[in-house]
Parts: structure tokens; sequence; C-alpha cells
């Protein structure tokens, strides 16, 4: 089966620029499987993923329409009183 991923402006760096990827993958995969993939092929996606050592300040979040895959961004934003 063959999966569109589409890839926000923020994140093409970590995916060598590109705004599109087409991946073939067999038909029971779920969509953490496609992601899996995605972070195997590029790694730099590994960096919008939180862990123990690297607290969430931006990372990427997953929508599936048919076997189209988008990734959104969002950037944390901290505030300071005055």
């Amino acid at each position: 089966m063959n999966i569109t991923v589409v890839i926000p402006r923020p994140l093409q760096p970590a995916c060598e620029g590109r705004a599109k990827i087409e991946l073939g993958v067999p038909p029971t995969s779920s969509v953490g499987d496609v992601v899996q993939t995605l972070m195997a092929l590029y790694p730099g996606l590994r960096a919008f993923v939180a862990n123990e050592k690297r607290p969430m300040k931006q990372h990427f979040n997953v929508m599936q329409r048919g076997h189209v895959l988008y990734l959104f961004t969002s950037t944390a934003t901290t505030t300071t009183a005055s």
C-alpha cells in the first residue's frame, strides 16, 4: 500500500527538504509503523520527540485521512509575567 506523508515547512529540513514523502508499506501497517519508518529514514525527526533528557519544546502530531498522513508542528511558547 502506498502512503503519502505531508511534511509541514518547519519539519522539512529534517526530511531532506521534502514537502511530501511517498512510502510503500504493508497493508497491515498502523500509523505508528509509518511514523517509525519515517524516523528511521529521517533521523532528524527524532529531535521533535520528547524524552526524559529533552522536554518537549517543539513536537509533531499526526493525522490520517485515507492513504495520506499529515504531520503538524506546534512550538510551545513560554510567557513571563511583567
